[in-house]
C-alpha cells in the first residue's frame, strides 16, 4: 500500500522537545519528551545538549514508529534562541549549552549596546544579555581556554541542524534577531563586530545564511540510524521557536499579534514597513518573510513564576500539576483585580522589553498576614498581564494598531489567567483548535519546501484553523488601569533598591 506523504515539524523548547507529524489533512500524531534546566549561579541557566539530542531521537522513533503509514517528505526545526554552546571539529558539545534565558553577559551586553552603529538600529538602540554576541563575548572573556579550543560557537538550532545534515549553518531568522546580521546592510559588518571585539566572528560562527524554509540539505545516513528515518529526507531551515509558533497561529500579515506564552512570553507583529522604536526589538528586516518586518516584545519569566507557586504552596498536588493549577484557579477566581491588595513584578529573570533590565528581579508588594497563596497565584498571574500591557503600549505609541492577539503555549490551558490578560489589555484573545503552534509553524515551512504548497501563507491557510475567543470585560477595565499604573510605579519605585542589593552581591561575590 502507498504511504501517505507527511512532513515533520520538531519545536525544540526551554522543558522538552515536541515532534509532529502532518499530513495535508492536519496532525497525524505528537510525542513530547522532556529535559532539565539547571540553574549553577544567579541569573545563570544550562542544559545538557546530549539531552537535546536523546529527547529528539526519542521523540522522532515515538512518532514514526506510531505512524506506520507515512512517508517523511521533509522536516523543520525551530529552537529557542539565543541559547549558545561550543562544540568541537566533529561537533561534539565542549560545555554545558548557556540557555537564552542565562543573564551572565549582562555586562557585555551593555558594553555592545554603547557602540556607535547603525546596525543597533534593528535592535532598538541595545542588545540583550539573552542574545549570541554578548554570550560570545562573555566566553572569549571569561572561559578563554574554552573559547580557544571551540572548532564553532553557535545556537542550539545550529547544532541539530548540524547532527541532521552534516552542514553548519544558520538560520536568517536567528542572525537577524540575536546576531546583528542585516540584509539590508550588506549581512555581515565586520568593523561592528571588531569594535564588540569579535573581530574572529567569521572563524568561530557558522555564517552561511540561510532563510527559513529554504533547503539546507538532505538528512544523512547517521542521523537516519538515529532517528530511524530514510537517509535523503530534505532538511529545511527553523528559525527562533516563538517565530515559527507565529507561522503556526497563522499569523502571516499586519495588525495581529502573536503570542506564544510559556516559560517566558514572546510578542510578534509584521509590518510592511519598518518602526524604529526605543523598547521593542526590531524591526527586523526580512528574519521571515522578504521584504517585510518582524517587531518583537518579550518577557522573561511567566508560565515559570506561576508554577512557583504550585511547586511552592500546593505541594499536596505535587504528584499532579494539573489538578494543582486547577485547585489554585478555583481559589484565585474568587478574588477581584487586584488580588486582595497584592501588587507584584513579573521579572524574576530581569525585564527583555520595554525596559530591558537584566538587574531586576521579581517583587509581591501588599502582603499581610492575611495573605494566601490564591492571592499570591493571581496576583503573579497579573503581573504577567501587567508586564504584557508595557509592550502592547509600545507598540500603540509606535502608531501599529493590534487588532486582535492569536495566543498558544501552556498559560492558554488556564481560563482565569487567559480572561485576566484579555481584560488587563482590553483586547480579545483567540486560541486556535491546534495550540502547539511551533511545531505546525515548522511543518508548514517544511510542507512549502516539500513543494505542497507556493507560499507561507498558502499552507498557514489550509492548516490553521480558528478554536475560540477569549473577549475582555469592560467592567474591570478601569480597575485595572488602576492597579497597571501601580506596577509601572512600583518598578520605578524599587528598580534602585534592586539594583543596588544586586551589585553589592556581585562585588562581594555572592552571586558566584
Amino acid at each position: 500500500m502507498e504511504k501517505i506523504p507527511a512532513v515533520m515539524g520538531i519545536d525544540v523548547g526551554t522543558q522538552g522537545v515536541k515532534v509532529g507529524l502532518f499530513t495535508l489533512n492536519g496532525l497525524h500524531t505528537l510525542s513530547y519528551k522532556r529535559y532539565n534546566t539547571h540553574f549553577p549561579h544567579p541569573g545563570w541557566a544550562e542544559q545538557s545538549p546530549q539531552d537535546w539530542w536523546t529527547a529528539i531521537k526519542e521523540a522522532v522513533r515515538e512518532c514514526v514508529s506510531s505512524a506506520p503509514n507515512t512517508a517523511v517528505k521533509g522536516i523543520c526545526v525551530s529552537a529557542t534562541s539565543s541559547t549558545v554552546l561550543c562544540v568541537d571539529r566533529e561537533g561534539a558539545p565542549l560545555a554545558p549549552a548557556i540557555m537564552w534565558m542565562d543573564m551572565r553577559a549582562s555586562q557585555e551586553a551593555r558594553e555592545i549596546s554603547n557602540i556607535d552603529d547603525p546596525i543597533l538600529r534593528y535592535s532598538g538602540g541595545e542588545v540583550s544579555a539573552e542574545w549570541m554576541l554578548p554570550k560570545t563575548l562573555w566566553l572569549k572573556r571569561n572561559r578563554p581556554e574554552l573559547y580557544r579550543q571551540s572548532y564553532k560557537i553557535v545556537e542550539q538550532l545550529d547544532w541539530i541542524n548540524y547532527l541532521l545534515t552534516g552542514k553548519w549553518v544558520a538560520s536568517q531568522c536567528n542572525t537577524t534577531c540575536k546576531w546583528g546580521y542585516s540584509s539590508k546592510d550588506g549581512g555581515w559588518k565586520s568593523d561592528f563586530y571588531t569594535a564588540a571585539g569579535l573581530g574572529d566572528f567569521y572563524e568561530k560562527w557558522p555564517t552561511e545564511v540561510i532563510p527559513m524554509g529554504e533547503l539546507i540539505g538532505p538528512l544523512t545516513k547517521q542521523a537516519g540510524e538515529d532517528l530511524n528515518l530514510d537517509a535523503g529526507i530534505l532538511v529545511f531551515q527553523g528559525g527562533i521557536d516563538a517565530y515559527a509558533a507565529m507561522i503556526g497561529l497563522g499569523v502571516v500579515n499586519e495588525g495581529q499579534m502573536a503570542v506564544i506564552m510559556g516559560t517566558s512570553f514572546v510578542h510578534l507583529v509584521l509590518s510592511n514597513k519598518p518602526y524604529f522604536q526605543k523598547g521593542l526589538w526590531g524591526p527586523y528586516p526580512d528574519a521571515v518573510f522578504k521584504d517585510m518586518w518582524v517587531l518583537e516584545g518579550g518577557q522573561a519569566s511567566c508560565a515559570s513564576i506561576v508554577n512557583w507557586v504550585v511547586d511552592e504552596m500546593a505541594r499536596e498536588y505535587s504528584h499532579d500539576s494539573i489538578k494543582a493549577h486547577q485547585k489554585l484557579m478555583n481559589e484565585a477566581s474568587e478574588l477581584g483585580p487586584g488580588a486582595n491588595g497584592l501588587i507584584s513584578l513579573d521579572m524574576w529573570q530581569g525585564n527583555r522589553t520595554p525596559f530591558r533590565d537584566s538587574l531586576i528581579t521579581g517583587v509581591i508588594a501588599g502582603l499581610t498576614l492575611n495573605t494566601n497563596r490564591a492571592a499570591i497565584y493571581r496576583s503573579l498571574m497579573e503581573s504577567v498581564a501587567f508586564g504584557t500591557r508595557t509592550i502592547i503600549d509600545i507598540f500603540k505609541r509606535n502608531g501599529y494598531q493590534i487588532n486582535c492577539v492569536v495566543a498558544c503555549g501552556g498559560p492558554t490551558k488556564n481560563s482565569l489567567w487567559l480572561q485576566i490578560i484579555a481584560d488587563v489589555l482590553q483586547i480579545p484573545i483567540t486560541v486556535n483548535k491546534f495550540t502547539e503552534a511551533g511545531i505546525l509553524g515548522g511543518a508548514i515551512l517544511a510542507s512549502v519546501g516539500a513543494g505542497w504548497f507556493h507560499s507561507i501563507e498558502e499552507s498557514a491557510k489550509n492548516f490553521v484553523e480558528t478554536g475560540y475567543t477569549v473577549y475582555p470585560n469592560k467592567d474591570v477595565a478601569a480597575e485595572y488601569s488602576f492597579y497597571y499604573q501601580c506596577y509601572l510605579d512600583l518598578y520605578k519605585s524599587i528598580k534602585p533598591i534592586l539594583h543596588r542589593i544586586y551589585n553589592y552581591r556581585a562585588n562581594s561575590r555572592r552571586l558566584s
